[in-house]
């Protein structure tokens, strides 16, 4: 009787591992197959954190982007943070919003075969399809006088993106004299007032 109890509870392990290993197979298979449909992104928010908080501790950088350049694999993304330190001369909270344009990239024609999302009202600019590329927070980040606060950004480059490098600009506004611009409004022909330092250049290899 004993032995058979014995036997019974062995082949039930047995048969725990066994659908346990089953399962961590069938989960690093669809992991792999969701990485090839999808690409992978990269999520390096926590590094940037750190970095930011060292350029703002050992510098007079209230305005920085961490990676400010990176490498990608088409198909794949990265996430990154922008971070903005609240030093503003009237020693006030204020509301902060960034925002990320194209401003060049060594390739001046669209991919092969993508001409519809490359297409643009002017017939087709590689800006307008560059700008598909980029999400990020849209939202107004309120930051204390002194403190700091931090906007994720998000690059995918396409599966058939052209190999190169690709050049965008980050803004930075803030509500200087009570109004906050959106963040479309935040660019190079806002006004200087609302302008928060100097855009930061984000630079991204396709190889």
């Amino acid at each position: 009787m004993k032995k058979a109890a014995i036997e019974v509870s062995l082949g039930f392990i047995i048969a725990v591992v066994f659908a346990v290993v089953l399962l961590s197979l069938a989960i690093m298979w669809l992991r792999g197959m969701m990485s090839a449909t999808t690409g992978l992104t990269t999520d390096l928010t926590s590094q940037a954190r750190n970095e930011l908080q060292r350029t703002f501790g050992g510098t007079g950088e209230n305005f920085a982007v961490f990676p400010s350049q990176y490498e990608l694999e088409a198909g794949n993304g990265i996430r990154l943070l922008g971070g903005i330190k609240n030093n503003a001369g009237d020693g006030r909270d204020h509301r902060f919003v960034i925002n990320v344009l194209p401003s060049a990239a060594s390739n001046e024609v669209c991919p092969e075969g993508d001409i519809e999302t490359c297409s643009g009202p002017d017939g087709g600019r590689l800006s307008d399809y560059m700008k598909k590329w980029v999400t990020w927070d849209h939202s107004p980040k309120p930051i204390k006088i002194g403190s700091t606060g931090e906007m994720w950004i998000e690059v995918k480059a396409p599966s058939n993106a052209v190999k190169g490098t690709y050049m965008f600009n980050v803004y930075a506004c803030y509500d200087f004299g009570g109004d906050l611009p959106a963040y479309t409004d935040c660019n190079a022909e806002t006004e200087t007032s609302k302008i928060w330092s100097t855009p930061k250049p984000l630079v991204i290899t396709v190889k």
